[in-house]
């Protein structure tokens, strides 16, 4: 064949095409990073969280209860219908229970048998929600001690300032009831514990086969469970899901925080949809429940303050929350 001199186009693959233009067109997208946010934008609701005690699954549905126990067996009432007022007020007496002071209704055991000497029976937490068509964030603040911000070496025995977030759309007695379904009295720290170790585990899960778990996973029937925690000044996260026990996930989270002013500042960051089975897809135009735990002042297990569940609106008119769209 005869060279005239005169050179061929270069010839580009597809693929490679594809790619260079799904890059192009990913750095051209605006992205909204949790530190570019301007909070002041962002409505905050403020939750009070409770000691709650040994109160567990099974104390809610029995005569321990009183009159609450036939309500939650029947599942015909959330926990804030019989206990939050109209004007927002508790009539939990959580102060006499972390004094060992308050006792079941039917045993007379106390609600409390290791009592915390000093301490509130209240706290309350500030939560902001913010969501991009990626990612969602999460900003709490709320008052505590500092422990593990001071000494490090606290967050090595599980006992780090902390707070936890436990997230279900498709299990209806967690939307009432939130994590007291997932605590119950055979649990490692609670009085009637074998010396077994047992974690948090949904009570519709217990024993049951694999297969059954699988479809309970592949249903989304669990609890996604986030928690950031403080080491020193830095804040790390641990990523995880409760079914038939708490169970460590891929971790999907990142977070940033501090502790100012005798308070705790925490942004977590989440995608709305990680791609992992493990994580609870977060949809626009839906909502979902949320349940808060604090754990403070070198206390760990079940030494700590929740909330009762809310309601989280992503562009909805019914959530307790509503998150703001960026």
């Amino acid at each position: 064949m005869l060279n005239l001199g005169i050179s061929r186009p270069t010839m580009i693959s597809f693929p490679f095409l594809t790619s260079l233009l799904t890059l192009i067109v990913f750095c051209a997208a605006p992205t909204v990073k949790a530190a570019d946010i301007d909070w002041g934008q962002v409505g905050a609701k403020n939750i009070k969280v409770f000691y709650p005690g040994v109160a567990s699954w099974e104390f809610l549905k029995e005569s321990d209860h009183g009159t609450g126990g036939p309500p939650v067996k029947t599942i015909k009432k959330a926990c804030a219908d019989c206990h939050v007022g109209k004007d927002g007020t508790y009539d939990i007496n959580a102060d006499k229970i972390i004094t060992g002071e308050l006792k079941k209704v039917k045993s007379g055991k106390p609600l409390e048998p290791e009592p915390v000497a000093g301490a509130k029976g209240f706290s309350e937490v500030a939560l902001q929600v913010a969501y991009d068509a990626e990612n969602i964030y999460l900003r709490l603040q709320w008052a505590g001690s500092g422990a593990s911000v001071a000494d490090p070496a606290l967050a090595k025995d599980d006992k780090a300032d902390r707070i936890s977030i436990q997230i279900a759309n498709k299990i209806k007695t967690f939307s009432l009831f939130g994590c007291f379904i997932a605590c119950h009295d055979d649990q490692t720290g609670m009085p009637e514990n074998s010396g077994e170790e047992k974690k948090l585990y949904g009570y519709y899960a217990a024993d049951k086969p694999q297969d059954k778990l699988d479809g309970f996973l592949s249903q989304g029937q669990f609890i996604d469970l986030w928690e950031a925690y403080f080491e020193g000044p830095e804040v790390k996260t641990k990523d995880g899901y409760v079914l038939e026990s708490r169970h460590e996930d891929q971790n999907d989270l990142s977070a940033a925080g501090s502790f100012e002013g005798g308070k705790y500042t925490v942004v977590i960051t989440r995608k709305l949809s990680t791609g992992d089975a493990r994580d609870i897809t977060l949809q626009d135009g839906k909502d979902f429940s949320i349940g808060i735990s604090i754990h403070d002042n070198k206390h760990k297990g079940r030494h700590h303050y929740t909330s009762f569940p809310l309601s989280v609106g992503l562009s909805t008119a019914g959530g307790d929350v509503a998150a703001k769209k960026f």
